[in-house]
């Protein structure tokens, strides 16, 4: 039997700051210095981060090596139409020999684009995992079943694969305020946009992103993220910046602050991420570290 996708890290609700993670008591009160990051201070009761769509709607980046269970080969209106929804059934090509059951849930996925390390187009990261709806197992023969589609995001397709289903919760966490350029970088775990889950427009506020950090690099779901720019230098400028820069290292200390993600799911090496706020345009390729 091929083995089922690493279940996703569920998310307790947070009801510290976003780096604060004892459970039940406030938050002590930060240390005052020169150099406290504002955000370090709830500025808001607990609120979700997202809707369910924001969580079981928009994939994720597949890890390498991942088995699907099944796949969707047919369905019962196959001479009738071609994209299936919600209320449709469909049939399987894996059965009780393969593990499946009545009763089971399952993601229905479908691996899209590759997707790349941030500044490369060669070194790949993973392939994005669409998830177009979800399907439950109304009955199992020995090497097939028959699923009835509970939820439709988009059409479904013969040919899209399964993946064990587990419930998602949306982060709740409290709002901290926004840095600023002049904060110091947080030293915390830092990474980059990797993709946009929609390509047709332009990330915006409530947009969900991929970022290239996850659960091994410490991420939770509902940690924030602030998301900046290292700022460019005019071409035409550039050669007489170059011994200013050797000397002052300063495109490497400022920073142009867009907005700020919060963390909604995280796989080992990736994580989905919806944008709170924005100051300015973000796009593929700007950074984000963790508040």
């Amino acid at each position: 039997m091929r083995q089922p996708l690493p279940v996703f890290l569920l998310a307790a609700a947070l009801l510290g700051s976003a780096g604060a993670r004892a459970a039940g008591d406030a938050p002590a009160a930060p240390q005052k210095s020169p150099l406290s990051a504002p955000g370090a201070t709830p500025i808001s009761p607990p609120l979700p981060i997202g809707v369910e769509a924001d969580v079981y709607c928009t994939g994720w980046i597949e890890e390498p090596g991942t088995k699907y269970p099944a796949t969707i080969f047919s369905a019962e209106l196959i001479d009738s139409k071609q994209g299936f929804i919600e209320g449709d059934v469909v049939y399987l090509d894996a059965g009780t020999n393969q593990g499946l059951s009545a009763g089971q849930e399952f993601w229905i996925v479908r691996p899209e684009r590759t997707v790349y390390r941030a500044g490369s187009d060669t070194s790949v990261l993973g392939r994005m995992l669409l998830t177009p709806g979800r399907v439950r197992i109304l009955c199992a023969q020995e090497s097939a079943a028959i699923g009835e589609i509970v939820l439709s995001c988009s059409d479904v397709n013969v040919g899209d694969d399964l993946l064990p289903f587990e419930p998602v919760p949306i982060p709740l966490v409290r709002r901290t305020a926004p840095l600023s350029s002049c904060d110091p970088l947080t030293g915390k775990v830092s990474g980059h946009i990797v993709d946009d889950f929609d390509t047709v427009t332009s990330i915006a506020t409530n947009s969900v992103v991929f970022l290239d950090i996850g659960e091994d690099d410490g991420l939770m779901p509902g940690d924030f993220l602030s998301v900046y720019r290292v700022p460019s230098v005019d071409r035409d400028i550039r050669f007489l910046m170059e011994e200013v820069r050797k000397k002052t290292k300063a495109g490497e200390s400022v920073r142009i602050m867009l907005g700020e993600a919060a963390i909604l799911t995280t796989q080992k090496k990736t994580s989905v991420a919806i944008i709170t706020s924005m100051r300015d345009m973000m796009y593929v390729g700007d950074r984000v570290e963790m508040k």
